[in-house]
Formats: structure tokens, C-alpha cells, sequence
């Protein structure tokens, strides 16, 4: 296999590594983060001598015990037998002198070597076997397999987050700055680079986690998709611009809202009708399709979306018209909406059919150009895309479902704080990931994060629910709280402070990343007041300078407001905090909850940052900073499930349903959700199902979600009647026990859980003797800079607590400790932060 650069000169097979004795590619890794044993979440102990590293090769007995195989197998290279090929069953390699210097092997038995090799040592796993007298030549044997990779990454706004996991635990991560004119350059970047520093090749990669990306959000929101056409029942052609007729904000009389994806001249309409039982009123003509679909091929049409009437009871004309356009129109791709969303409500589902179609097109693209750019790379390896209900699937899938990647990268983050709070134990998270461009919050309740249906794209007022797109598709519930580190600040013209929504992105980005940009941004008021390190880089990518932050802050924020410098960075931060602080409380309410039992677990590159002043101001007690913070969602990609989701709609009141007829439902399915599993190499004995029912009191016009039982024969409509009760008090606050209750939606969820050790999150070693640093920092108790320790993650002690104020400087973040506040690190390398008095 052809490689490039410096994995060409260092993985060719057969050329010899003087880092490695001779050998090309890792021998149990190169990578501190491999070391530790299985109580530290390290290696899995199959039987290793106690007090030795195991070499993780999943058979039983220690690295010393299995020595006397490997070298018996390396003598017999020596003799001349011949070994397996590059990908054969883990054949030692020798160098020539060490060959003709081997003799015979008797036992090797707890940890020492008794044998007849002229100064022969066998190194097995790190493991040294030596004979006391000289001899010609030291060799290392590879006795494992090679490490097999799962690779993940995250487009954002400002940088590319990249993960590599190993097959034995090891866990390497990388910050690239994001190119949007080319976002393939920063992945193959960073993944050269990681690969290096793990002294493996790119055929070592088996999987690719991607689709934690922004790219099907900016196509919607810039309105840069394909020229879409709908075609619609004779009548209903215009639901996607009437809407629901809502308003948002009855006080605002000239309230916009976002305009139809699909222009009505590109809106056709057939002569067909199926009712609400999914029985044939009208048979639409296979003329009339034909020439529906060739008007809007005319008319410039590069995607279509068919949603009709009644189509989620009933596809047959919708498949019809599929048929036909793929006739007519070969190449145009077809978006049904019993296949995007099965489910009542014609307005939400012909939205989502249409954005689905509006972004096929670009998405397909932009997987082709990742896979192609992998394979050109060298990388041979799976593509797994993510989705924003929290699940991984095929990249066939992600072709023709693409609308399901619109909040994939929030949803990877929140699955992380998922597999966090189980973890730790701490159940109750308030996941806070705060980036270059946005920052996003999500509540994890008893470890889990809550499922909606009810989501809005494209806005027109940020947080105003009923101004956006309505999105009616499983997604991880978050809410959008604010700006990030590349957020502009700037005075508008009442003389006020504001942050965001516009922001300074990659590039040129911050001022003082010096990069041309030359308006003040969240990161330049934090470098300014100390939380940064000034002669330091951001994420090793960029070299901050603080002249620049200061003539940026001071020309556009403090000249302007007649004030100095730090009190303008000052005011930036306090700003940008109180306004996620505010719309996070606001979320937690909206979901019947009291944020203040909530721990703030913070992540992304700016999040640990801000996290102190923003759990202060709503009123989080306790902050969770993980290990890698910088990179957590692209973490939270690779612990992902395959995950696929269905819904029916059948309505009927509990009292007179035919559970029957709900058990067939289910059983259609779970085949049809084993069959897209399938499809993906996923064994039907490896899937769990999750059932769950839309539920509402008799009268009410929206549903309330509720679990459903594996089986209706036993817990039948007062099972189901007590779990709709106790989910609608969950978020009310009471319930109606004496209302009638009808369900509407039906829901089924399968899951397969990715078969992957757990991660080695960091360096299992002493802490470092670095000498003690401090730096002036500025907060907003104290009204000026007070001097604080700085602390790399590195010289942390596990269970040891300290006491503020501290900067503890982590890869990708740096984590804000202040007066007061205690901290400490665990044995999985998360800090956790509890803080001193909730003073203004």
C-alpha cells in the first residue's frame, strides 16, 4: 500500500525502526496512555502474573508466560520456516544476526529466561527475557497482531476535533484548525499526525466514525442545498408555507419567518388520495407522475420530495412515484416521507422530507470526498456516520437519510456525558459544550440524555421557539445557550455590550490568533484576563498574541465605552456567561427540573473556561471537567451504538385498543429495523429494542413520549395508562388520573453496542516534577488579578484536593478554578471542581 509523507518512509514492511529495535509499527503501543493496569480502566487482566502489564492479545496466561511460544516461533524463523504474510497470525520478525545467533529454547518460566541464544534478548510486549553473557546482537520480537484503530472526527466552526482509538485501550487526540473552503485537509492533517505519534500505519484503521459535523445545519441555515421540487396531493401543495399559522411573539407585529425550502413554482401536485386507514380513495396515473416529475426536471429540479396525504398509513403511492421519477428522471434522488418520517401531521412531515431532499445531494458528496480522501490516504477502513438521536449507522444510511445528521455533533457530546455520568456515577449532569462558534446545553437525567421529536432548524430567532423549521425526528434534547470562543463582541448603537451571534470562526478568527482578524472575541477576552497562557498555543495550532487582543478590545470596546481595557474584557466575560447561565435555568424549567441539583460537566475547547462563572450564575454547585475536554464529542463518537429508529402511527383510545394489532405493529418493525442493522454487520442476536408510545389526555392536541413494556399481554392499557401518568408529571408537575388517555405514535428504537475496550483516557504515571508556575488572573469577586497557580493536568494526584485559585492547563482547555473553589482529579483523569460561596 502506497502512504505518503512520513508514514511512507516509517511503515514500510520490512525497513527497520531504530525506535521500535528493528521492528516497524508499535510493540504494545508507544503511547504513554497504554500503560496502566485493568483496575485504572487500563488493560484487561486475562490471567497476567501479578505486578506485570498484560499484552493484551485476549488469551490466557502472562507476557512471560507466553514468551517461550514467541521465541520458539522466532528460532523457527532462524531455521529457516516460513512465517505468515504482513497480515498473518502475529509472526515474530528477527533480524539477520540475531537469526543466525539463535540456538535452542528450554522453558521461560516467572519472568526469567533459561536458554542457549548468543546474547539473545527477546522482548515480548515490554517484557525482557535476557542471557547474563554478551552476544552479537539485541533483538525485539512482535509477537501480537498489529493494532487494529477506530478513527472519529468533528468538523466545528473553528477547529477539527480528531480521536484515534487502539485496540488495546490507547487513546491519541488532535485539534486542527477547520477549513471550510476544504474540510478534508484538516482531517487527513490531523490524522497523519496522530498515526505518527502511535508509529502505525493507515491499513491499521478499521472504522471511521464521522458525520459530527455542522455541514447538513449550514446547508439549511445558509440555504445553500440542491434546487429541491415536492410533489404534494392535489390541494396540499402549500402546507410547507402556511404552516402551522402560530406565532411565536404575538407582541411583535412585523414577526418574520423562515421562507418555504421549495419555491412554488418547483411544487407539483398529483390527483390521489388515501385516507386515514390507508385505504385507496384515488389512484393517481402513471401519465400524470410521469409528467409531474418531468415539470420539475424542467424546471431545474436536482432533488425531489414526495410527501401525500395519508402516506405514513399507506406508501403505495409514494413508492409509485419513486418508481416512475427513477424512470423519468435517472440521477435525481428521491426523498419519501413514509421513509423520513412515518408519522401523522402534514406539515412536520413534509418539512422534514423536504430538507432531507434539499440536503441529499451535498451530503452525498461530502461522505464520497471523505471516503475517497481516506482510501487515497491509505485508510481502507468502514465509514459509520452520526446521527442526532445519539447512534451510529452505515454511510448508506447517512446517504439517503441524511436530515438525521442535522445535530449530530451536539448529540456525540451528549452521549459522552451520557457514558460519563454512568462512569462516575454521577447521574444527574448538565453537559455544557462550549466551542469556537456556539456553545449547547443538554441535561443528563439518571445517565441518560432525554429524546425529542420536537426540534427546530434554521431559526429565525435564535431562542424563540416557533421561528425555526420544525424537525419532527428523534433527537438528543438540547438547547442552544450562547456564543463560543470565536463570538464577536461589539457596541451597538444604544452604547450596549453585546456578544454574538456573528462570529470570527477559523478565519480569520480571533484577533489574537493573528491570523487577520481584527475584531474582539470571547477568546481575546479570556486571553486578557489571564485564563490563557499568553506566551502559549492554542490546541498547538495556534501561537496567541496578546498585543493583538488588547488593540482589538480596546479600539472597538473599551474606547467606545470610555473604559480600560481588562474591565472591557472583563465585561465580554461576564456577558457571554450570564447569557448561557440564563438560557440554561430557562431549559431546565421548560423540562420540569431544578438545575440546581445539576452537576455542570463542561467540555469543548472553550467550555471548561467559562464553566466556573457559568455554574456560579445558575447555581450549580459542583463542576465535572473531563479528561480530553477539548475533543469530548469526537470522544463521545466512539462510544456510540449502531442505533436505528421507527415510528407508526396508529390512534386509539387505551380502553379500546386492540393490543393485538400494537404487537403486529411492533413485530413489522423490529424486522425492518434488523434488516437496516443488518445491512450494516450487525448480528440480529446483538440488538436490544426500546419501545416507546406518543401519548396525550383525551382533548389535548400534543403528545407526551412514555416507555412502553416488552409485552402488552401483561401489563395491558393500566400499564401503559401509569406510565403515561408518571412521564406527563415528570414534565407538568402533576397528572390528570381520572382523564381518559389515546395514544397516537408508536416507537421503536434498536441499539447494538459497539464491541470496543474501554479507553485509556490519559498517561497512567507519577505526576510530574515540574516547577511550580503562577500567573495573574482576573475575577470578577475580587474586582482585579489575583496570583494563580498554574497546574498541567499531568502534576495532578488522584483523590488529592487543592484549593483555588488554580489554572489547570489541559491538552485542548483550560479548566478556571477561583477563590474558594476546591478540585481534585479521579482515577479515570476527570477533575472535579466544587465551588467556594456563590458570591455576586
Amino acid at each position: 500500500m502506497r502512504l505518503r509523507g512520513r508514514l511512507q518512509r516509517r511503515h514500510r514492511l520490512g525497513r527497520e525502526n531504530p525506535d521500535r529495535g528493528g521492528l516497524p509499527g508499535p510493540v504494545c503501543g508507544g503511547n504513554p496512555r497504554q500503560d496502566g493496569d485493568a483496575r485504572d480502566g487500563g488493560w484487561p487482566d486475562h490471567g497476567a502474573t501479578p505486578g506485570r502489564k498484560h499484552c493484551g492479545l485476549g488469551a490466557g496466561g502472562s507476557c512471560v508466560a507466553r514468551a517461550e511460544d514467541a521465541l520458539e516461533s522466532a528460532l523457527g524463523v532462524a531455521r529457516g520456516r516460513r512465517t505468515e504474510g504482513e497480515h498473518g497470525s502475529a509472526a515474530p520478525v528477527l533480524s539477520r544476526a540475531a537469526a543466525t545467533g539463535a540456538r535452542h529454547v528450554r522453558d521461560a518460566r516467572g519472568g526469567a529466561a533459561r536458554r542457549d541464544c548468543a546474547g539473545l534478548e527477546v522482548r515480548v510486549c515490554g517484557e525482557s527475557l535476557r542471557r547474563d553473557r554478551p552476544g552479537p546482537e539485541t533483538v525485539t520480537l512482535r509477537t501480537e497482531q498489529k493494532v487494529r484503530y477506530r478513527f472519529a472526527f468533528d468538523i466545528g466552526g473553528t477547529f477539527t476535533d480528531l480521536v484515534l482509538s487502539g485496540s488495546n485501550g490507547a487513546v491519541r487526540t488532535c485539534k486542527v484548525l477547520s477549513r471550510h473552503e476544504d474540510i478534508l485537509e484538516p482531517i487527513l492533517q490531523g490524522l497523519e499526525r496522530m498515526l505518527v505519534a502511535e508509529k502505525a500505519g493507515p491499513d491499521q484503521v478499521d472504522e471511521v466514525v464521522a458525520g459530527a459535523t455542522t455541514v447538513v445545519t449550514n446547508l439549511v441555515i445558509e440555504r445553500k442545498g440542491a434546487r429541491t421540487g415536492l410533489v404534494a396531493t392535489r390541494g396540499f401543495r402549500d402546507v410547507i408555507e402556511i404552516g402551522r399559522e402560530l406565532r411565536y411573539d404575538i407582541y411583535d407585529l412585523a414577526a418574520s419567518y423562515p421562507d418555504p425550502v421549495v419555491s412554488r413554482e418547483l411544487r407539483a401536485e398529483l390527483a390521489e388520495r388515501i385516507d386515514h386507514r390507508g385505504e385507496v380513495l384515488t389512484t393517481p396515473s402513471d401519465v400524470e407522475i410521469e409528467a409531474v416529475v418531468r415539470g420539475l426536471k424542467d424546471g431545474g429540479a436536482q432533488s425531489i420530495a414526495v410527501c401525500l396525504l395519508h402516506a405514513y398509513r399507506n406508501p403505495v403511492h409514494e413508492e409509485r412515484v419513486r418508481a416512475l421519477a427513477q424512470r423519468v428522471a435517472p440521477g435525481i434522488p428521491v426523498s419519501l416521507s413514509s421513509e423520513v418520517v412515518s408519522e401523522i401531521r402534514e406539515y412536520e412531515r413534509t418539512v422534514a422530507t423536504v430538507l432531507n431532499a434539499y440536503v441529499m445531494p451535498m451530503v452525498g458528496g461530502y461522505l464520497t470526498r471523505i471516503e475517497s480522501g481516506l482510501r487515497t490516504f491509505g485508510v481502507d477502513a468502514t465509514l459509520r456516520i452520526m446521527q442526532s438521536n445519539g447512534g451510529i449507522i452505515s454511510r448508506e444510511f447517512g446517504e439517503r437519510m441524511p436530515i438525521r445528521m442535522l445535530e449530530s455533533g451536539p448529540a456525540a457530546g451528549a452521549l459522552g456525558a451520557s457514558l460519563t455520568a454512568r462512569r462516575t456515577g454521577i447521574l444527574d449532569l448538565l453537559a455544557f459544550d462550549m466551542g469556537g462558534t456556539t456553545a449547547k446545553a443538554c441535561l443528563i437525567s439518571g445517565g441518560e440524555p432525554e429524546i425529542t421529536t420536537e426540534f427546530e432548524a434554521a431559526r429565525v430567532r435564535r431562542f424563540k421557539k416557533g421561528s425555526g423549521l420544525p424537525v419532527r425526528l428523534p433527537i438528543v434534547d438540547l438547547i442552544e445557550i450562547g456564543a463560543g470562543g470565536g463570538s464577536i463582541a461589539s457596541v451597538d448603537s444604544t452604547g450596549l455590550l453585546k456578544v454574538g451571534p456573528r462570529s470570527a470562526g477559523s478565519d480569520p478568527g480571533p484577533a489574537c490568533y493573528g491570523l487577520g482578524g481584527v475584531e474582539p472575541t470571547v477568546t481575546d477576552a479570556a486571553l486578557l484576563l489571564g485564563y490563557l497562557d499568553p506566551a502559549g498555543s492554542l490546541s498547538g495550532a495556534v501561537k496567541l498574541r496578546p498585543e493583538l487582543a488588547e488593540q482589538a478590545i480596546g479600539a472597538r470596546i473599551a474606547g467606545p465605552l470610555g473604559m480600560n481595557v481588562i474591565e472591557a474584557a472583563s465585561g465580554i466575560h461576564r456577558i457571554v456567561c450570564e447569557h448561557m447561565a440564563a438560557a440554561a435555568k430557562i431549559h431546565a424549567v421548560e423540562k420540569g427540573q431544578d438545575i440546581r441539583r445539576y452537576t455542570l460537566l463542561a467540555f469543548g475547547g472553550a467550555g471548561p473556561i467559562h464553566a466556573r462563572e457559568v455554574a456560579r450564575r445558575s447555581g450549580c454547585r459542583e463542576i465535572l471537567v473531563p479528561a480530553n475536554a477539548g475533543v469530548f464529542s469526537a470522544l463521545g463518537l466512539l462510544g456510540a451504538p449502531m442505533k436505528v429508529d421507527m415510528v407508526r402511527t396508529y390512534y386509539a383510545r387505551l380502553g379500546v385498543i386492540d393490543w393485538d394489532v400494537i404487537e403486529a405493529l411492533y413485530a413489522d418493525m423490529a424486522k425492518r429495523l434488523r434488516s437496516e442493522l443488518a445491512a450494516a454487520g450487525v448480528a440480529s442476536n446483538a440488538i436490544s429494542y426500546r419501545r416507546s408510545a406518543d401519548l396525550r389526555y383525551v382533548g389535548q392536541g400534543f403528545e407526551v413520549n412514555a416507555a412502553m413494556p416488552a409485552s402488552f399481554s401483561e401489563a395491558g392499557a393500566s400499564g401503559v395508562a401509569t406510565r403515561f401518568h408518571e412521564a406527563y408529571e415528570r414534565q407538568y408537575g402533576h397528572r390528570l388520573a381520572d382523564q381518559a388517555i389515546e395514544a397516537l405514535n408508536w416507537r421503536l428504537e434498536a441499539t447494538a453496542k459497539v464491541d470496543w475496550p474501554d479507553m485509556v483516557w490519559r498517561a497512567d504515571s507519577p505526576p510530574s516534577a515540574a516547577a511550580t508556575r503562577t500567573r495573574a488572573a482576573f475575577f470578577a469577586q475580587t474586582g482585579s488579578f489575583v496570583a494563580t497557580t498554574v497546574i498541567a493536568e499531568g502534576e495532578l494526584v488522584d483523590g488529592a484536593w487543592r484549593e483555588g485559585p488554580a489554572l489547570i492547563e489541559q491538552a485542548g482547555s483550560t479548566i478556571v478554578a477561583g477563590p474558594g473553589d476546591r478540585f481534585a482529579m479521579d482515577r479515570d483523569g476527570n477533575i472535579r471542581l466544587s465551588l467556594g460561596a456563590l458570591q455576586a
